[in-house]
């Protein structure tokens, strides 16, 4: 008789490569009446309530602007930092390429993995210039 096998968690959703690897990319909306930006998921704009929003292409860059506290409640645990978008909205997400939660504040990020629904996201640091 054999020991089963342990088998390794998987993620929440499936993992797409950064943005020039696959055929998708982060998409955002952008208000057609203030050109305020906000998150895929946003039905209304946030700055002035208007429902006439157009689906535009994230390029994916950003940089870090808070650190949370870590929490194991909720959907989507382990997403530590705010990330502001160059686009002009603010994500909450995983950042990869420095020790866990001593990634610096204003540190610039580049998109390296997203789940089909732009919910979990996952950013790497940049090498400095």
């Amino acid at each position: 008789m054999t020991a089963p096998t342990a088998l390794a968690p998987t993620p929440a959703g499936p993992l797409t490569g950064a943005p020039a690897e696959a055929g998708t990319a982060l998409r955002y909306h952008r208000c057609h009446w203030c050109r305020s930006a906000m998150p895929a998921g946003c039905l209304l704009c946030t700055v002035c309530g208007s429902s006439d929003l157009a689906e535009e292409r994230s390029a994916g860059t950003g940089t870090v602007r808070r650190l949370l506290r870590p929490t194991r409640r909720g959907l989507y645990p382990g997403r530590p930092y705010l990330v502001a978008l160059d686009e002009g909205f603010t994500v909450q997400a995983g950042v990869i390429g420095g020790l866990p939660g001593a990634v610096p504040i204003g540190a610039r990020v580049q998109l390296a993995a997203w789940d089909d629904d732009g919910r979990i996201l996952t950013f790497r640091l940049c090498p400095s210039a």
